[in-house]
């Protein structure tokens, strides 16, 4: 079975691309439209919910635009348990959930993860692909949230372009080095799984 694919347009993954800044003051007279309060109330809610740190999130997007993706499901669980394990925080995205694919890479980790496949809304999603500090991705197709990370700048690495017997101790070598580039980038504690509480769900 073929993954589902994220279905948001360019447009749409290209609003708002501006990683938050915890320090910048707004100007005083200025108001943000209704709209955009409401892009940003969606994403800080989501934020809020899971407990994303910004810091140390890293988002995997096993989503494929192909009948034979670059990697099987737990070679992405092998990746993403190496870094969960040096305390990265990892956040699995795409769409609604697939055995094959997204549920797939979590169903096979050891370690916690978030699942937001299927729970960020387009506008969500860009902001959180501004604030992850890297975005592992099967393919780089034009509705795939690599065009929104190399938009923005966000670290990446699209299996889709590396050797077909690419091994996932490589690939999390690469991505540990791109971390480690990224200067506002830090792992924390092995990474548990956010609880929210009562008073957040409320």
């Amino acid at each position: 079975m073929r993954a589902k694919l994220l279905s948001t347009s360019n447009n749409n993954l290209t609003t708002a691309l501006v990683p938050d800044a915890p320090g910048a003051m707004p100007c005083a007279d200025a108001v943000a439209p209704a709209a955009e309060r409401a892009r940003s109330d969606d994403y800080d809610e989501l934020a809020a919910f899971h407990g994303i740190e910004r810091d140390r999130l890293v988002l995997i997007h096993p989503g494929s635009h192909h009948a034979a993706p670059a990697w099987p499901a737990e070679r992405y669980a092998d990746v993403a348990d190496q870094l969960a394990a040096e305390g990265w925080q990892i956040a699995i995205v795409g769409d609604a959930p697939d055995p094959e694919r997204t549920a797939g890479v979590l169903g096979a980790m050891q370690t916690a993860a978030l699942f937001l496949a299927g729970a960020v809304a387009p506008d969500a999603l860009a902001r959180l692909i501004a604030n992850a500090r890297l975005l592992l991705s099967d393919d780089a197709e034009a509705s795939s949230p690599v065009a929104a990370a190399r938009a923005l700048g966000t670290p990446h690495i699209v299996l889709d372009e590396q050797p077909r017997d690419t091994g996932s101790d490589a690939i999390a070598a690469r991505a540990r080095a791109a971390l480690s580039n990224t200067g506002d980038a830090h792992p924390g504690q092995p990474f548990t799984l956010h609880m929210p509480a009562a008073h957040e769900s409320a």
